[in-house]
């Protein structure tokens, strides 16, 4: 198996990116190059292994894993944040779970959400909104209102999937060429990409590539956390708008959607977003924060007028790639 990797870093990671240029260099099945993607004017990392080729792109996170990666000729891409600790054997077990399984994309359970405590679970499925469900042969699946549902005991290393966490996976080239992720730089108009991962794997997905995760294999994410701002009303704002957006775009806006189907997504965000507002709320009584509760409408109206604006109805809608 061939494969180069394509990391996306603003150079900042310091000790964190270095572990994964160690990592990566201790790899049984080692790449062919590693391609770091930094944007411009920002200062290359002092950190290095002495073989990762550089190359300048626009910033943004969404920006950064949507280039033409034209330097890649194999038929692997291992796309990695520069924030990881990977086991030596770590692509060598993600390309075994991948062609035993018949799969077009991997990635392993970074966050191992189903081994939190009882408690743990609970916050989740309050403030998260994301729900346990029993073994039925699938890892993650997504909701009507866009968030998802996890199994709570896997009985196999390597299952499907319709969502993944984005920090590392391994995927056939020609499967990323075709979702066209391109088109998802709309969400660069928000500041941050919240739910990029949801829409990189939900479109491989109904486009009908087989996604995989694989709970067995030794990753650690170490949370450089460059980009990340101040928590703030605004950024609750931002936050919401773009829920709603996702929401709209994934689950409510297809193309092959009966309209009673929309008329469900819609209803099921809605209930969502007014059981988190509501949760809000009594979340503020007990804190000193007064910032979220009032900005929740407000954030619904910016998302509401987002996916209703031009700049939003000139791209190409979430299933416009599939061959009916």
């Amino acid at each position: 198996m061939k494969y180069c990797v394509a990391i996306r870093t603003l150079g900042t990671a310091g000790e964190k990116y270095q572990i994964l240029l160690d990592s990566l260099n201790r790899q049984t099945i080692k790449p062919q190059k590693i391609f770091v993607y930094i944007p411009y004017g920002y200062e290359l990392p002092k950190e290095t292994i002495g073989w990762e080729e550089y190359v300048r792109c626009p910033k943004g996170m969404i920006t950064q894993r949507s280039l033409s990666f034209k330097e890649i000729d194999t038929e692997y891409i291992l796309f990695c944040d520069d924030d990881l600790w990977l086991a030596d054997d770590f692509v060598e077990k993600l390309y075994q779970g991948l062609v035993e399984n018949n799969g077009d994309c991997i990635a392993p359970d970074v966050f191992k959400v189903q081994e939190l405590s009882f408690i743990g679970k609970l916050k989740k499925a309050i403030a998260g909104y994301a729900f346990p469900r029993r073994d039925d042969g699938w890892a993650f699946k997504v909701m009507r209102n866009a968030s998802y549902t996890y199994n709570m005991h896997p009985s196999k290393t390597v299952l499907p999937s319709e969502s993944a966490a984005g920090a590392c996976v391994l995927i056939k080239k020609d499967a990323y060429q075709s979702i066209h992720f391109e088109d998802e730089r709309w969400m660069e108009d928000f500041g941050y990409p919240l739910g990029e991962d949801l829409l990189f794997f939900n479109k491989l997905h109904l486009m009908g590539y087989k996604v995989l995760i694989h709970y067995n294999t030794e990753i650690k994410h170490l949370d450089a956390g460059a980009g990340h701002s101040t928590y703030s009303r605004e950024r609750v704002i931002k936050e919401i708008a773009l829920s709603y957006a996702v929401s709209h775009r994934i689950k409510c806006n297809l193309h092959n959607n009966t309209q009673w189907e929309k008329f469900l997504c819609y209803l099921s965000y809605y209930a969502r977003f007014l059981e988190q507002w509501v949760f809000t709320f009594v979340k503020e009584l007990l804190s000193n924060h007064r910032i979220v509760f009032s900005a929740y409408p407000k954030g619904l109206w910016c998302g509401f007028r987002y996916v209703r604006s031009e700049r939003y109805r000139l791209i190409p809608a979430f299933d416009a790639y599939i061959d009916n």
